[in-house]
């Protein structure tokens, strides 16, 4: 009778994971990502193969694990979001065991048991009729299955975790996944996959003017690390002078067998141009932030929380759908609103000051990056306005850059140009070269399966790559200048879709111009009439 009960349990538990219901109808398809590992091919070299893991699950507490992200290029080439797989995609088709393939897939088996803690896994089946794969198998599967790496020319994938623990209880695991690839491969026991990456990272996005930035990086890495200071191809880097070194070092870069900047040159350059599939999740994503900011600005109180605030925020990412922020919600009160990348967000009372919130949702993967700065009073002091007035025109003048042509860092130069001068005119600075001091980081990045984008800065600007425009003023405490500027932080950030001549601004639906923030601020939500019991 216990053997039956628990052969019906697991029988259970499985039918229920292949019948969950009432999903979301707007994932990306089968065939989006099916087009997007053809076009992957086509930007590969000849006689190569690209080599994807999933990311690996990581501590939360004890035994609790975060809740897992998926690799985002593994979901951009699969649409599979589960741990414990790797993804072999192939130039050329190829012949083994069941015919000939141009992919293989490797995935975590079904477990029941583990099914009913930790949640529904697709299994080979699903994988093949949801997803599209013909050659799927499970992780166990990879070790013995007959397909050599050593023999291609080019093998493309990106820099290897190091420190994945080995899961003794699972033989397919991620940990053995890796391991089983560096056999196939004939990968070095000295090749340094962080140092790799790390290059391949500099050779996409460098450009001659970071150069003096990167080798400053690169020697205090060098200086305190001895796979960083015995490396070559690090030394090779300290040696590039001008753009035609940098052209020359990552074409040699990429051309090595094993290449991390060869799959990232490849991917780069598909992620950073959006598909109308994709454009349509860019959309929802950056509206439900928007109205989210919108939201939180009539429920402002000065006796709210930085807390009370984010909860705001995040709750209407929920009840629009989001699944998920992109990246740890930034609320700052005041002095807190200039530091770049607060997230203790504990202040319990915002007060009269300034609030500075850096929250984006992520609908399906797809992140926003929307910022807003706004007065709990509801009234901008004359000093607090000059400064917003002062970053809002900074970022009006950006947007005429956002089109198709214009060079990535035309961007952020016409941001240091317009701040610095305002800068000047408000008294807070003598010399341009000294709006470092108070606008301390870029204007503009790629956006999309990640926050921080994949994409080449080092280009102009193309239809349908998807962007930042972030100026933004930070006067801490102690700073050179008038005390009355001092913990004044603001930042308006706004998520930009770029066109061949003109853009598309995504996240119009958060109020921008001071006079619009203060009426957006002095409206009513019906979040104030909620009362909660008082804690003793």
């Amino acid at each position: 009778m216990i053997k039956f009960c628990y052969l019906t349990v697991c029988l259970v538990v499985a039918l229920a994971a292949y019948s969950q219901e009432g999903l979301p109808s707007d994932y990306l398809t089968k065939e989006f990502h099916a087009g997007r590992r053809e076009a992957l091919r086509k930007a590969m070299p000849a006689n190569s193969v690209a080599v994807i893991f999933a990311f690996p699950a990581r501590t939360f507490s004890n035994d609790v694990t975060y809740p897992y992200h998926p690799n985002p290029d593994l979901y951009y080439f699969s649409g599979y979001k589960e741990p414990n797989a790797v993804l072999l995609i192939f130039k050329e088709t190829q012949t083994g065991p069941g015919g000939s393939y141009k992919e293989l897939f490797f995935i975590q088996k079904r477990d029941p048991s583990a099914e009913q803690w930790t949640g529904r896994r697709m299994g080979v089946e699903k994988v093949k009729s949801e997803l599209g794969f013909d050659h799927v198998f499970n992780g166990s599967d990879f070790k013995d299955y007959p397909t050599g790496l050593s023999s291609f020319s080019h093998i493309l994938f990106a820099g290897l975790p190091t420190d994945i623990a080995d899961d003794a209880s699972d033989s397919a695991d991620l940990y053995d996944l890796l391991q089983t690839f560096r056999k196939k491969a004939d990968i070095p026991d000295n090749y340094d996959a962080e140092v790799e990456e790390i290059l391949s990272q500099i050779v996409q996005t460098a450009t001659v003017r970071y150069l003096p930035q990167i080798k400053a990086y690169l020697n205090k890495r060098m200086a305190g690390s001895e796979k960083f200071s015995k490396n070559e191809s690090i030394r090779a880097f300290l040696d590039v002078k001008d753009s035609v070194g940098l052209v020359a070092y990552a074409q040699k870069l990429s051309s090595q067998k094993l290449s991390t900047a060869a799959y990232t040159q490849a991917v780069y350059s598909l992620r950073e141009i959006k598909t109308p599939e994709e454009m349509d999740l860019m959309r929802k994503t950056v509206a439900i932030s928007s109205i989210a900011h919108a939201e939180t600005m009539k429920a402002v109180q000065p006796g709210m929380s930085e807390g009370e605030l984010q909860g705001i925020q995040e709750y209407v990412h929920k009840k629009l759908g989001a699944e998920y922020v992109g990246y740890p919600s930034i609320v700052g009160a005041g002095a807190n609103g200039c530091i770049l990348h607060y997230e203790e967000n504990s202040k319990t009372h915002v007060g009269n000051d300034l609030v500075l919130m850096d929250v984006g949702a992520e609908y399906h993967g797809y992140s926003a990056d929307v910022t807003r700065t706004f007065p709990a009073t509801g009234k901008f002091t004359p000093d607090q306005k000059a400064i917003y007035d002062l970053v809002y025109k900074a970022q009006e003048e950006i947007f005429l850059l956002c089109h198709e042509g214009t060079p990535f860092g035309n961007l952020n130069k016409k941001a240091t140009e317009v701040l610095a001068n305002g800068l000047i005119s408000l008294g807070i600075i003598k010399d341009k070269k000294d709006v470092s001091l108070y606008y301390p980081h870029g204007c503009s990045h790629f956006l999309g399966l990640d926050v921080h984008d994949a994409g080449n800065y080092g280009q102009s600007l193309k239809e349908n790559m998807v962007i930042t425009v972030e100026p933004g003023i930070y006067i801490p405490a102690g700073s050179p200048c008038d005390k009355k500027w001092w913990d004044i932080g603001v930042r308006i950030e706004d998520d930009v879709r770029i066109g061949t001549t003109d853009y598309e601004l995504l996240s119009r639906l958060a109020p921008r111009k001071s006079e619009d923030v203060e009426k957006k601020v002095a409206e009513k939500s019906a979040l104030n009439d909620l009362v909660l019991p008082a804690l003793k």
